[in-house]
């Protein structure tokens, strides 16, 4: 079953942020730059409820009302990396451009997909399935069935009264929608046999799937008297494919109930770095380009 956002997500998102940025200090600089954009990005909601922009204007108004905010922000808040590039951008290119090619689903440069997804992403959000379905892109059980986009982030939800597990939902990088996905089946292309999807996790893994404990990641506090050093992310793993050679990060709703995928996986860096020294290309990097 696929879902949009009905409520709007901008307080969760708010809340987790300032909670992991307390708690984990190696992604203080991006957590604080992405509260910054938090803020941005729900006036462009906000806004986008309001003037209610149609299909065929959503690349005209994107570029207008959102992008020189989303420019501005990332400019003064940014990651030294981006802030450069993001500052100089509109200088030699339409915004329009820009918006356009994210929406058509093309290839970008690493900075200009920061700022079109950065400003497109509210507007769809705000504006739901009748605009999503504007943007190109396949439709298909790999892809977002509102927008075209690709997943960004897997997630178990919470159980139910009446099931052990709860279902495995996709998370679009576009528009932010959510659609069921069956377990142990890779987001990337299809693959359901377990011994080609490995994963890994501080916590391992359970019966019937296949992978290993991630130890050693550079951050976070050890056990104390030499005991097994406590898990960074007990509720975030790495869901790989030995097929593709892609992955994502899966965050369990039922281990942390206070979990935003969207903001725990950016948080997640160094899961990311993990998944990469073993050859692993992720099917879409997140917001910030990780």
């Amino acid at each position: 079953m696929a879902q949009l956002a009905i409520t709007a997500p901008w307080a969760e998102r708010r809340r987790r942020t300032l909670d992991l940025r307390g708690r984990h200090a190696f992604a203080a600089e991006l957590l604080d730059f992405y509260g910054a954009l938090v803020g941005v990005q729900e006036r462009a909601y906000e806004d986008a409820i309001t003037a209610r922009p149609s299909a065929p204007d959503l690349v005209s108004y994107v570029a207008e009302m959102v992008v020189p905010s989303v420019v501005e922000v990332s400019a003064a808040a940014g990651p030294e990396r981006l802030r450069g590039g993001v500052a100089t951008r509109l200088e030699s290119t339409d915004a329009r451009e820009i918006v356009a090619s994210w929406i058509g689903g093309e290839d970008q440069p690493m900075v200009d997909r920061y700022i079109a997804r950065a400003s497109v992403g509210p507007v769809l959000e705000a504006l739901g399935s009748e605009v999503a379905a504007s943007c190109i892109g396949v439709r298909d059980r790999l892809h977002c069935p509102f927008c075209g986009g690709a997943p960004q982030v897997s997630y178990f939800a919470m159980a139910g009264e009446d099931l052990a597990s709860g279902g495995r939902f996709l998370n679009c990088a576009r528009c932010h929608a959510s659609w069921g996905y069956p377990r142990m089946t890779c987001a990337g292309c299809g693959e359901s046999s377990t011994s080609r999807l490995p994963i890994f996790s501080e916590e391992g893994t359970t019966s019937g799937e296949h992978g290993s404990v991630v130890r050693g990641l550079p951050v976070g506090p050890n056990g104390s008297n030499g005991s097994t050093p406590k898990a960074i992310f007990p509720h975030v793993r790495i869901e790989a494919c030995e097929t593709c050679r892609r992955y994502l990060l899966n965050v369990d709703l039922a281990t942390d109930p206070a979990a935003v995928p969207v903001v725990d996986e950016l948080d997640a860096l160094p899961l990311d770095l993990y998944a990469r020294e073993r050859g692993f290309t992720k099917i879409t990097p997140n917001l910030m380009g990780f």
